[in-house]
Parts: C-alpha cells; sequence; structure tokens
C-alpha cells in the first residue's frame, strides 16, 4: 500500500547535530485504545514509543529492540504466541499477537520491553552486528541506497533508524541504561489491542509503566557522512527523484503517487517502478525509484524528468476514482488479522498523533476527486525535486 511505504533507511548528510535539550519527565498513564474483533480468541497488542534516539547515540533505539528480541521471543512463544519489531521513522514499536486469554501476560511481556536491556558481550556483538548489516545495506544494496539518499535530501534532520558508525562504537561501551533514561518517558508511550478483548481489561494490564532508572546520558553530536562515495554494485541502472509536499492533501497525494507509478509502468514497460507516498512526523513527500537495463536508462531519466506534466497531461476522473477505490482496497486487505489491523491503525496514530486518523484517511480517500490531484501535482511541480542516479555495473567477461 503506497501510502504505508515508509522506508525504514534515514538521513545520511554530512552535518552536525546539535544536542536536543531533556524534557520533562512527569507523564501521565499510558495511552490506550481498543478495537474489539470477537471472532476469533486472539488478540494483537501494539506498543509504541514515540522516541528519537538519544543525542550521540544515533540507531540506540533499533539496536535496544535486537537485543530484547530473543527473550521476548523466548517468553511469548510459552503461550503460543508471537512477537514482532519494527522501527519506523516515528516510533519504536513491539507487537505481541496471542491467545487473548493470555492478554496479562501478554501485556508484561511488553511492559518489560520498557525497561533498560542487560546484555552480556555475546549478545551486545550480535545486535550490533544486525544493525550494521542494516546500516550497511543503505550503502550497498541499491534499492536501500536509492531511498536512503532521497531522504537524506528531503528530512536533512531524521537520521537512519540503523544509526551510524560513530553511535555503534559509542554504544559498544556505553551504560545502556543512562542511553535509554535519556530517551524514554512513560507519556510518549500508546498501546493499541486488536481482538477478542475489553477496553477495561487492556487499560488494567497497562495500569502501570516502568520508570526510567538511572540518570540520561550526556547529549552529545552525532555527526553523520556525506551522502556520496563509491554507489552500489547493480546490474541495472537505477534513477530516483522525489518531491517534498508537506501542504498536500495526504488522500490526494497517495493517490497521485498510485497514478504516477501506473503511468511510468506504461511508458517504461521494461523497468521496475515504485511511486510512493513517504509520509512521516518529518514531512511529506511523493518518490519515484526505478531500476531499468542500460538501453532503456535514457528513457528512465527523461520519464523521470517529465513525470508530473505526463501524469496532469492524461488525468482523468475514472482513473482518480479506480485509484482511491484501490487504496482503500489494500487498506482492508492489510488489515485482515488483528495483527496486520494493529499496524495499519498504529502507524497513523504515531504519526498523527490521532487514533481515528487511518479512519479519516480511509474516508477522505473516497472524496478524492481529478481536481484535487490536479492541484497535489501543481503543488509538486513547484517544489524543486531531488535526483539520485546509480549507474549500471560494467560486466567484464572472464578471461
Amino acid at each position: 500500500m503506497l501510502v504505508l511505504a515508509l522506508a525504514l533507511a534515514g538521513a545520511i548528510r554530512a552535518d552536525t547535530l546539535p544536542a536536543r535539550a531533556d524534557a520533562a519527565r512527569d507523564a501521565p498513564p499510558p495511552e490506550v485504545a481498543v478495537h474489539r474483533q470477537p471472532a476469533l480468541p486472539v488478540v494483537a497488542l501494539r506498543l509504541s514509543l514515540l522516541a528519537d534516539d538519544p543525542p550521540g547515540y544515533a540507531g540506540a533505539g533499533h539496536l535496544f529492540q535486537h537485543l530484547l528480541l530473543p527473550s521476548l521471543q523466548e517468553q511469548v512463544r510459552r503461550v503460543g504466541g508471537r512477537v514482532s519489531i519494527a522501527r519506523s521513522a516515528d516510533a519504536l514499536v513491539y507487537t505481541v499477537t496471542g491467545p487473548a486469554a493470555e492478554l496479562d501476560y501478554l501485556a508484561g511481556v511488553l511492559r518489560s520491553a520498557l525497561r533498560a536491556p542487560v546484555a552480556g558481550t555475546g549478545e551486545m556483538l550480535q545486535a550490533l552486528y544486525l544493525v550494521g548489516e542494516e546500516r550497511s545495506a543503505e550503502r550497498e544494496i541499491a534499492p536501500q541506497f536509492m531511498r536512503a539518499a532521497l531522504r537524506s535530501r528531503l528530512f536533512p534532520d531524521q537520521i537512519s533508524a540503523a544509526g551510524t558508525d560513530a553511535g555503534a562504537r559509542r554504544l559498544e561501551v556505553a551504560k545502556l541504561d543512562a542511553v535509554w533514561a535519556a530517551m524514554y518517558r512513560p507519556d510518549r508511550v500508546s498501546v493499541l489491542a486488536v481482538g477478542d478483548v475489553q477496553a477495561d481489561a487492556v487499560r488494567r494490564a497497562f495500569a502501570t509503566l516502568p520508570d526510567a532508572e538511572a540518570q540520561p546520558a550526556e547529549a552529545l553530536e552525532d555527526s553523520l557522512p556525506a551522502y556520496g562515495g563509491v554507489p552500489p554494485e547493480a546490474t541495472r541502472g537505477w534513477v530516483g527523484a522525489a518531491w517534498p509536499a508537506d501542504s498536500a492533501a495526504p488522500a490526494a497525494l497517495s493517490v497521485a503517487a498510485r497514478l504516477l507509478g501506473d503511468d511510468l509502468r506504461r511508458r517504461l514497460p521494461g523497468a521496475q517502478v515504485s511511486a510512493e507516498h513517504w509520509w512521516t512526523h518529518e514531512g511529506q513527500a511523493l518518490a519515484v525509484v526505478m531500476a531499468a537495463p542500460a538501453r532503456q536508462l535514457p528513457a528512465a531519466r527523461a520519464a523521470a524528468g517529465d513525470a508530473l506534466d505526463s501524469l496532469a497531461a492524461g488525468l482523468d476522473s475514472a482513473a482518480v476514482v479506480k485509484a482511491a477505490a484501490g487504496l482503500r482496497r489494500d487498506m482492508l486487505f492489510s488489515s485482515r488479522t488483528p495483527e496486520k489491523m494493529a499496524e495499519l491503525l498504529g502507524g497513523f496514530a504515531d504519526r498523527a498523533g490521532d487514533r481515528g486518523a487511518a479512519d479519516a484517511f480511509y474516508a477522505e480517500l473516497d472524496r478524492v476527486d481529478a481536481p484535487q490531484v490536479r492541484a497535489v501535482l501543481e503543488l509538486l511541480a513547484r517544489a524543486a525535486p531531488v535526483r539520485v542516479d546509480v549507474p549500471p555495473q560494467r560486466l567484464r567477461p572472464s578471461p
């Protein structure tokens, strides 16, 4: 689904980010929302912490997730459940899915994720390796590289969830409880339950959350590597373009992205095309990422350059209605299980701070018309796009 295509790769730029001032630590109880689905005796509990990595410790949140995941998986398997983690641009997310009768137990597992992990040398090295592999992928694998490079220019203050090499070196020797205390605040925690459970029972299960048990780590500066250098090797060429769109109507922007992808695929039948609506608390953008064989690269570059004009010239009401209906259908399909429903509703809520954001977006899609999409295209055309190209690898026959 285009609106939910939020790349985990974050910003890569040459700059120094200032230390963030410490926020007030007094917090109300966590916000809890429940979406009842009594048809099956299952519950998906999604806990999110709206948090930036502490200044100087880029990648800390995702590292903590990898440190905690083996223990969480072991605990949840005892009741036949499963657990997943995600580090979006907006939050640290933990989701457990299991029998509704085990609500209190599953809630206890999630509450344990709100304490600083205790890790031995082996666990730390393994977690650092996994996060490092994600960081390397942003430099060495063409699709991740394209999105990371585009995002680094669109959202320059957004650091990659995988962090930086300098942040990893600091985390390797840091006091984890102090780093956790610098990013954890109970008032930034929210819980969403989907399944055969009552709201009162979920609120009781999360009535209390742990406090940070250490003094926060000293705020430092994050120095990020500059984008550039040797591009990843690829047997096809890659072309990327993105337009900032903070003031665009989100539903109309999602429809425009879907239409743009369809138009580019029609124009470039031999290329792989992805048109995406990027939407986080940092802002919105429409991004196009294409892979094409060397002979089609000139056409792909030209298509990226006139993509907005081409779509505007052929825009019609029937196509807009069809695209909007397709997005609504994708939302329904993607929320067919409690776990998927929690992911969809929670992602909207993390970004907008509104539990009804997903429902409002779904309703707004039904009202999108051709003039609204045309207005979005005109807004994008006035913005300065960012472009990234990766040439194909030159293959040489073996001697």
